[in-house]
């Protein structure tokens, strides 16, 4: 086989910080107008294939799932504008910063998320809103590489989700639905992730007033980390990220400011780096 044409895959889901809601714009105070500039014209040699959704409740109180952003089947430069808006980035940018040049041409990156989401009712088994759609998102994303010659393995799913689910009724489930939700994506994708477990790269979330139960939730995704060589958990508190600082007149504290989601993003690429297939 051509070593050429051998190529790894990272997932990304979760919920609104994993679509990425981070204005683009505040990275010209916190990055600087040169790194902001290098995001904004993107990284070539990272593509990746986006699809992202927001759930909505009007007042009708029917739920429903609307698309608000998307590459639209196609593999694209990782670049500024693939949040939920064109206005907005998620962890991708982090990623493609941290591996862009010694993984140029080798990294794909697939992202289905779904902001307002929670794991209990909306990514658990096939018959959920979310789950089925990315299970089908992801093989069809895979085939494209196929059919562009490639041949890719995937190699983690980065999960970035747990404030949909931190409030009562929810949060003393999360450890058993993890499990659940995880034990499906590796059967439902195994075969596409060379016959393996597929590592799972899961981060916590904030300590932001407005997740009641972010405690519960996080030590939830500690507990499952120490269940498996391949359950890894990102300690985002400890990593300093924050949600207090963006915009400075009014900010937004369910997401995480322009330089903690650039910093997510790196903070996931350092963990599944030791997955991806090294250079001869």
């Amino acid at each position: 086989m051509d070593d050429s044409k051998q190529v790894d895959v990272i997932i990304i889901s979760g919920q609104s910080n994993g679509v990425g809601c981070t204005k683009s714009e505040e990275l010209m105070t916190t990055m600087g107008d040169e790194k902001y500039l290098e995001y904004r014209a993107g990284y070539k040699g990272i593509q990746i294939a986006y699809d992202c959704w927001t759930k909505d409740w009007p007042a009708s109180g029917i739920t429903f799932f609307s698309q608000n952003s998307s590459a639209n089947g196609e593999f694209v430069k990782t670049a500024l504008g693939q949040g939920n808006g064109y206005a907005t980035f998620g962890p991708e940018i982090g990623i493609a910063d941290y591996l862009h040049e010694e993984y140029d041409g080798r990294l794909f990156l697939i992202k289905f998320a779904c902001g307002g989401s929670n794991l209990k009712d909306d990514w658990l088994g096939g018959n959920s809103p979310m789950y089925g759609r990315m299970i089908n998102f992801v093989k069809a994303q895979m085939n494209n590489l196929v059919k562009k010659g490639y041949s890719p393995t995937i190699k983690a799913f980065c999960w970035m989700q747990g404030e949909g689910d931190s409030y009562r009724g929810y949060y003393n489930y999360y450890l058993e639905n993890l499990r659940q939700f995880v034990g499906d994506i590796r059967a439902d994708l195994r075969d596409l992730a060379g016959g393996t477990d597929i590592p799972f790269i899961d981060a916590g979330i904030s300590d932001a007033s407005v997740w009641e139960f972010y405690r519960e939730v996080n030590d939830a995704k500690k507990e499952f980390a120490k269940e498996s060589e391949n359950n890894i958990f990102i300690d985002t508190i400890e990593e300093g990220l924050h949600t207090d600082q963006e915009p400075w007149y009014q900010p937004d504290i369910y997401h995480y400011d322009s330089d903690s989601e650039i910093l997510l993003g790196k903070l996931f690429a350092q963990n599944f780096e030791q997955f991806l297939l090294k250079k001869q």
